[in-house]
């Protein structure tokens, strides 16, 4: 019988075991993963909770096995109906100073479970150090706030995620902070001590120290079975291995050749979607805009499409005078990304643009007043 052994329990290999159930896939299908049930990451560092995809018993509805084991080897294929996909994912980037392991990382539920029990436990007004204010620093930094701590932010630019969100929404994202009472400082960390940092010679004490530094792609079954690497687990347009045809690799890990590497929850999927048709022999997989999400200080933020082709941006604002939208332009005055706080339907207007080619006057982009059935209308 054919078989696909899925190595990880994120996003993707959850999403390519699902697509695989959902085309009657006829063979054995297996999920190996240390943290057992797979769960969803983006709550990790919003609510500090995991939240399965499926109950257990979804799993075995499907004949699906689930194996509680870290695989740090295992045999290649030797059969072309046999898949072998990696989706390992990302690991925490480390900091590289001294008494680094005194601060925490938040990247598996063990980890947001332990800092829940911290926060839940301590007094009101727990000092938080947080190093790092991207995409997990900021939301966790926003999370222990909401929870009663007093929160400092660590950055090494007044701007973080501005390659994502655009150098104006970003700036104005982590200014925010501070009207939320969070701390901002914007420097290096020198060193690291039990209860105290010390960021360009200032100490800061803090109970509770969080590394939030950003994630590296988990490569290290891919280098035991000997298949490329570079800056991720290198794969083809079908997400082919081509060092071995019948290894797939998917997700934060993966990497195609001559793009850069995704790392985010929908480009996750749609790996799996495309690794499932190459499991099963079907068409390749369309895939979408690229669509990125985060939540902080209960403020919802979107960005659809690329800031790295943006050569000018449109600013929209708001009654109080607050960036509300930023769409960004390319060299030929073509829309190829917006960035949006609480924008509704907005963000799916845009994508939608933006996957036809149509790019709205600037007059539109500029008026609060168009909104997103309007925007781009009548313009080819």
């Amino acid at each position: 019988m054919s078989s696909v052994h899925i190595i990880g329990g994120g996003v993707a290999g959850y999403t390519l075991a699902r697509e695989l159930v959902r085309h009657n896939y006829a063979g054995t299908i297996t999920i190996s993963d240390p943290q057992g049930l797979p769960y969803d990451r983006p709550p990790l560092s919003k609510t500090l909770q995991a939240e399965p995809f499926a109950p257990a018993a979804w799993y075995a509805e499907h004949g699906i096995s689930l194996l509680p084991e870290m695989v740090e080897d295992l045999p290649l294929p030797d059969s072309e109906d046999d898949w072998v996909v990696l989706a390992t994912g990302t690991t925490p980037a480390l900091l590289q100073v001294p008494g680094a392991q005194h601060a925490r990382t938040l990247h598996t539920a063990a980890d947001a479970a332990a800092l829940a029990q911290v926060l839940d436990s301590s007094m009101f007004g727990l000092q938080v150090l947080v190093i790092g204010a991207g995409l997990i620093g900021a939301e966790f930094a926003s999370t222990a706030k909401m929870l009663g701590a007093q929160v400092t932010l660590v950055s090494n630019t007044e701007a973080p995620l501005a390659s994502v969100l655009g150098q104006d929404l970003a700036q104005q994202l982590h200014a925010d902070h501070a009207q939320r009472g969070i701390r901002t400082i914007t420097g290096a960390v020198a060193s690291i001590e039990a209860g105290h940092a010390v960021v360009d010679g200032e100490r800061l004490d803090a109970e509770l120290i969080v590394s939030a530094i950003g994630v590296q792609p988990e490569t290290s079954l891919a280098a035991a079975l000997g298949l490329g690497i570079d800056d991720g687990i290198v794969v083809d347009g079908e997400q082919r291995s081509p060092s071995h045809r019948q290894v797939l690799a998917i997700g934060d890990a993966a990497r195609v050749q001559g793009a850069r590497r995704a790392v985010h929850w929908e480009a996750a999927m749609q790996d799996a979607a495309q690794a499932a048709a190459t499991i099963m022999n079907a068409a390749p997989v369309q895939r979408s805009v690229p669509w990125f999400w985060t939540d902080r200080h209960e403020m919802h933020v979107e960005t659809v499409g690329e800031f790295s082709q943006a050569a000018t941006t449109i600013i929209r604002r708001n009654r109080r005078g607050k960036i509300q939208t930023v769409f960004g332009l390319d060299h030929g005055g073509t829309l190829v990304a917006a960035s949006m706080v609480d924008g509704g339907l907005m963000a799916k207007a845009v994508k939608r643009l933006i996957a036809r080619g149509i790019t709205p006057s600037i007059e539109q982009l500029e008026d609060p007043s168009v909104g997103p059935r309007e925007l781009g209308r009548n313009e080819r």
